[in-house]
């Protein structure tokens, strides 16, 4: 795990992403750092206007500043699986309607509201999960590792 990151993710004046390590936001013209904080994630980081949402592996929901890179707010949303049931990573989320939907490698999906980070819901869809959900046409899509396809409204 020399350097592994999430995919990069541009607007118009910034550059945002993680690593196992930080997440960094940097200007876009000339490469000046904005920011960074010691926040770890190799999944992609959702910029939603003035909030950047961000899953980490071992579970916490945040949602930081997307100008200072401060948190507003964190969840672990883990803890709402058995104990035994936690020992799992996220293996990625998508945001819709207001909600975040995270899926685990051992096959949950965990719906949080993405105004408080609160868990709202958590199923347990089978198999194990190695793909983040996608959304379409008002549906939430699940690929899991047996190749099986989950839709749900």
């Amino acid at each position: 795990d020399f350097f592994r990151s999430s995919k990069l993710v541009l607007t118009s004046k910034e550059v945002i992403f993680s690593t196992t390590r930080a997440t960094f936001s940097f200007n876009l013209d000339n490469g000046q750092l904005h920011w960074e904080i010691d926040i770890g994630s190799i999944n992609t980081p959702i910029i939603d206007k003035n909030n950047i949402f961000l899953v980490t592996n071992n579970g916490y929901f945040l949602n930081l500043d997307r100008k200072t890179g401060n948190v507003i707010w964190s969840t672990n949303i883990l803890k709402v699986l058995k104990k035994k049931k936690q020992n799992t990573d996220v293996t990625g989320f998508v945001l819709g309607s207001g909600k975040i939907y995270a899926t685990t490698k051992n096959g949950y999906l965990i719906t949080s509201s993405a105004d408080l980070g609160k868990v709202e819901s958590f199923k347990k869809i089978g198999d194990p999960i190695y793909a983040s959900p996608i959304i379409h046409d008002e549906a939430l899509f699940i690929l899991t590792e047996n190749s099986r396809i989950f839709g749900l409204n």
